[in-house]
């Protein structure tokens, strides 16, 4: 059983062709953030339905530095890894089945969201379930950059020739991966699916300075 948040406005709860926004992270440990965003106000008044998974994740002893030995030194330990990631997916496509085989969000209206670790999981369940998903926000994945600094992305997880949902992909100048990484997982991925106007893969990139990276100004 997954834990799943569910907030929606009892002015639009009657109201059809319901759109779901499912949140999750999946990493350290950590209790997905669900504190109150201002922004949230205007999705939840046009009837919008807000989800979040607290799906399993990988625990907070296994540090980003501790995880990336271990992906290098012990493959056995890959597997573990690997499969405790993997859990995180399952519980994220369960939670995203939940919402709309119950009708709380209306099929093919469905829009996931994933910030940092989370934006694995929410890349991955598309992966496997491309035609759950409407649209889709996600953060790029560090830990490759940090294990192989100079190798593309690996696209051999893209399933090729389906039609995707459509994808926000956002990056910014930042110490832990490279703001290339972005545009090269967004070319491999419109180079090897279908095209649809209807879902647009869109990427967007900033050369502001994160607060995270502040200590690099000069």
């Amino acid at each position: 059983m997954v834990p799943l948040t569910v907030v929606y406005s009892r002015a639009q709860r009657e109201g059809n062709r319901k759109p779901g926004l499912l949140h999750a992270h999946g990493a350290y440990g950590e209790m997905l953030d669900k504190r109150w965003l201002s922004e949230l106000k205007s999705l939840l008044g046009r009837g919008w339905v807000l989800a979040y998974a607290d799906v399993r994740s990988v625990p907070s002893s296994l540090s980003l530095k501790k995880m990336i030995c271990i992906l290098q030194r012990w493959r056995w330990k890959r597997k573990e890894v690997a499969q405790r990631n993997y859990n995180s997916v399952k519980d994220y496509i369960h939670c995203a089945k939940f919402l709309v085989e119950n009708n709380i969000v209306q099929e093919n209206k469905l829009a996931g969201r994933g910030y940092s670790a989370g934006g694995l999981v929410v890349t991955s369940a598309i992966n496997h379930c491309p035609d759950l998903f409407q649209s889709a926000v996600t953060f790029l994945d560090p830990t490759h950059t940090l294990i192989h600094p100079n190798a593309t992305l690996n696209g051999s997880r893209l399933r090729r020739d389906v039609l995707y949902p459509a994808v926000l992909v956002t990056s910014s100048f930042n110490t832990r991966f490279g703001v290339w990484e972005a545009g090269k997982w967004v070319a491999r991925v419109r180079d090897n699916t279908f095209n649809d106007p209807e879902r647009p893969l869109l990427l967007n990139l900033t050369i502001d300075i994160v607060e995270e990276n502040r200590f690099l100004q000069t």
